[in-house]
């Protein structure tokens, strides 16, 4: 919709190119933690399992619609896996067992980073407060997804390979090479 001011009562306005990157950086952080739930304690793949599943949601709807749900609450949601885990090293670190997961410190990290990243698209989208133009072209469109989808994927990828269910992919596939 062309002229329409962010902040309108029916949801916020995105262009297609910001929602791109947004969705493949909300894609990226939820299937790191879905890799991290795989292999972690039953009350952490609870949480990893809820955070993935709601940042892969969020990225599809993100994706398919001009206005991505709940806009507004995704900048504080997109921090709250940013701010367990906080939580979580502090305890660890603090606590005379240590570290209280035994999960790759790597992948969450991404994770994390790729969870403030959405968070900060969305706070510039909402500071701007500038109308969105109905239609960027269709290039540069598909310029920005594939900038976006290679930038995560070059931080995803490899944090990817780091989680149990990483190693365990390269180890299934190590194990059948020769069943051709």
């Amino acid at each position: 919709m062309t002229g329409v001011a962010v902040g309108e009562a029916t949801g916020v306005p995105v262009s297609a190119v910001t929602r791109a990157w947004l969705a493949v950086a909300a894609l990226g952080a939820g299937l790191l933690h879905a890799a991290l739930a795989a292999s972690a304690p039953l009350p952490a793949a609870i949480v990893l399992a809820t955070f993935a599943a709601a940042e892969l949601g969020w990225a599809v709807a993100a994706f398919l619609r001009d206005r991505p749900p709940f806009f507004r609450a995704a900048l504080v949601a997109a921090l709250v896996p940013v701010g367990a885990w906080a939580v979580v090293a502090t305890v660890g670190a603090t606590s005379e067992a240590g570290t209280i997961l035994a999960l790759s410190p790597l992948p969450l990290g991404v994770a994390a980073l790729l969870d403030v990243a959405v968070a900060g698209t969305i706070a510039v989208v909402l500071r701007r407060a500038k109308p969105v133009t109905a239609n960027a072209g269709a290039l540069r469109f598909v310029l920005a997804l594939l900038l976006s989808a290679a930038a995560v994927c070059a931080v995803t990828i490899p944090a990817l390979g780091l989680t149990d269910a990483g190693v365990a992919a390269v180890d299934v596939h190590l194990q059948h090479e020769g069943h051709h």
